[in-house]
């Protein structure tokens, strides 16, 4: 497991420096029909896209736009396992407009705004992973873990680590999104209130470390924040 865990350590990706500005404003389309979703995840990932392609290439590798699909009920035709409501699967981005549409509707528009944006930035996180080799590696090394509660723990320093990249993006555009305001408070409450307390297995950390991890790639706006394979446990618990 040398390999895997040189691969999660001691990645390029830290070293890289400040991820540059899109300078991309956020989408106007609001979460009123499965089009208007579908037109703001294809901005956003537009974005992304534009901010992390030099990144990736000055980290030594080679950069490739994930998929994107945005769906309603279970329609979409694939083979990964769509349970949750956003997923990163095979190079593609998978996005529940169900989701959206239930929380502009019942909800506070605000927060399905600031969870929209953070969610497909969490997705494209893992992404980045993956266009650098963390994702499959870390999933190695969880395949190889014996003891249930160390596995768990390597998925949720990936998990984290993805949610880490999110604000490094979100904290790269701040200045032209804009994040600041009520946005960026109502983010923050987002990020928050994210834990895996809740859950059957704890995959993904608890609220107070995705809160730390969230907010440290926001503040840096630098993927060296996100290093949570170094972790100590107790941060990413």
């Amino acid at each position: 497991m040398a390999t895997e865990n040189r691969t999660v350590l001691q990645s390029r990706l830290y070293k890289v420096g400040p991820i540059p500005a899109s300078r991309c404003k956020e989408p106007t389309a609001r979460a009123t029909s499965l089009a208007k979703v579908k037109q703001y995840y294809s901005q956003t990932l537009d974005c992304l896209n534009k901010a992390w392609e030099p990144v990736i290439l000055k980290a030594g590798f080679p950069f490739r736009a994930p998929k994107l699909v945005v769906y309603a009920g279970r329609s979409a035709n694939t083979y990964c396992d769509l349970t949750s409501t956003a997923v990163y699967c095979d190079g593609t981005i998978y996005m529940s407009a169900d989701y959206d549409l239930k929380n502009q509707k019942t909800y506070d528009p605000l927060w399905t705004r600031t969870t929209m944006a953070f969610l497909i930035a969490h997705e494209y996180g893992h992404h980045v992973q993956a266009m650098v080799g963390i994702l499959q590696a870390s999933h190695t090394r969880e395949g190889i873990l014996s003891n249930s509660a160390l596995a768990l723990q390597e998925s949720r320093r990936r998990e984290l680590q993805a949610s880490c990249l999110s604000g490094v993006y979100l904290g790269g555009d701040k200045k032209f999104f804009p994040a600041r305001g009520s946005w960026l408070l109502k983010w923050k409450w987002t990020v928050r209130n994210r834990g895996d307390e809740w859950n059957p297995q704890r995959t993904h950390g608890s609220k107070t470390n995705h809160s730390r991890w969230s907010r440290a790639g926001f503040d840096a706006a630098d993927p060296a924040a996100c290093n949570t394979f170094a972790a100590k446990p107790a941060v990413v618990a």
